[in-house]
């Protein structure tokens, strides 16, 4: 009896050891396939985004030609310039030679018109924007509220409705087909305003209450203790507003006919409008206007980081 008691607990615990081997081989085959699905789901992420950023770059190294005869199929050449390269499309580019600028093609003005342009408008914002941010948020005035819902809803009207409104404003100021009419227009920046808002608000209010006790003013509150401790939330707005500015076109579209003051899209867009774009220089005009706001993000991005993780403490 005792030994078929024993025989029947030895079966039932090599069933349960069977049993439990058998639950880690699943689990194990199951982590194998989730580890699979999600590399080959970073696999078509990477695809999808990096892709038409690497045919860019890689094609603005050729000619026209050469890139349209490595279209199809598609391959590695289709990317990758291996069987041409030359710099002579970011010389064209930037309008270092006779021809190019026989074209009217400049895109080392353009960009730095847009570079003013952008410039400007981020240090006229922040002049502006930062001290109506910090009324809205520390200042206890009756029935602000009403005037931020007005502010706020400022964001949600679309640029084409205004467009031509802005456009008889800005005229009669004198100021079409001038550098002025891309900075004016946009200084007073809504968004701007709510996104120092939220920054400001994250501050503790004994800050205003300790300056004010020292015998500070508002504004002396604002530039020396506001400020200062917001650093990371206004670097976080400056880049979005240059970024905003930096590729802008509809605007300048509308309000620049000449060429020497046309922004680096509107310099771009125009390339298209040619019988026979050169592709490679178009392509080379591209990855120049981007490079401003990559290299912008990449010395900035700790702060922006920052802001955003500073943003979130409460919330």
């Amino acid at each position: 009896m005792a030994t078929s008691a024993e025989q029947k607990q030895s079966v039932m615990g090599l069933e349960i050891e069977e049993k439990a081997q058998r639950d880690r081989s699943r689990a194990q085959i199951r982590k194998w396939i989730g580890n699979i699905l999600t590399w080959l789901m970073y696999v078509a992420i990477v695809v999808v985004f990096a892709g038409p950023l690497i045919w860019v770059i890689g094609n603005s190294f050729r000619s026209s030609q050469t890139i349209w005869e490595n279209v199809f199929p598609v391959n590695y050449l289709t990317f990758l310039p291996f069987d041409e390269f030359f710099f002579d499309n970011y010389i064209e580019a930037l309008g270092l030679t006779p021809e190019a600028q026989g074209l009217g093609f400049n895109l080392g003005r353009s960009l730095m018109i847009s570079l003013g342009a952008a410039v400007s408008v981020v240090t006229l914002s922040l002049i502006f924007n930062t001290g109506a941010a910090y009324f809205f948020a520390r200042l206890k005035v009756p029935r602000k509220n009403i005037l931020l819902v007005y502010v706020i809803a400022t964001m949600m009207i679309p640029q084409q409705v205004v467009i031509v409104p802005l456009f008889l404003v800005v005229n009669q100021l004198g100021l079409i087909n001038t550098f002025w009419a891309m900075v004016v227009p946009w200084y007073a920046s809504p968004f701007i305003v709510f996104a120092l808002i939220g920054f400001f608000a994250e501050l503790p209010y004994e800050l205003d209450e300790a300056a004010i006790l020292d015998g500070a003013n508002l504004f002396q509150v604002l530039t020396r203790v506001i400020v200062p401790n917001a650093i990371p939330g206004l670097i976080t707005v400056s880049i979005l507003e240059f970024q905003f500015i930096w590729n802008e076109f509809f605007w300048p579209l509308v309000a620049v006919s000449n060429k020497s003051l046309q922004p680096v899209q509107v310099a771009i867009a125009n390339q298209f409008t040619d019988r026979d774009p050169q592709w490679g220089r178009v392509f080379a005009a591209m990855v120049l206007a981007s490079a401003p706001i990559v290299i912008l993000f990449i010395f900035t991005q700790r702060y922006f980081y920052r802001s955003v993780a500073l943003s979130g403490v409460k919330g």
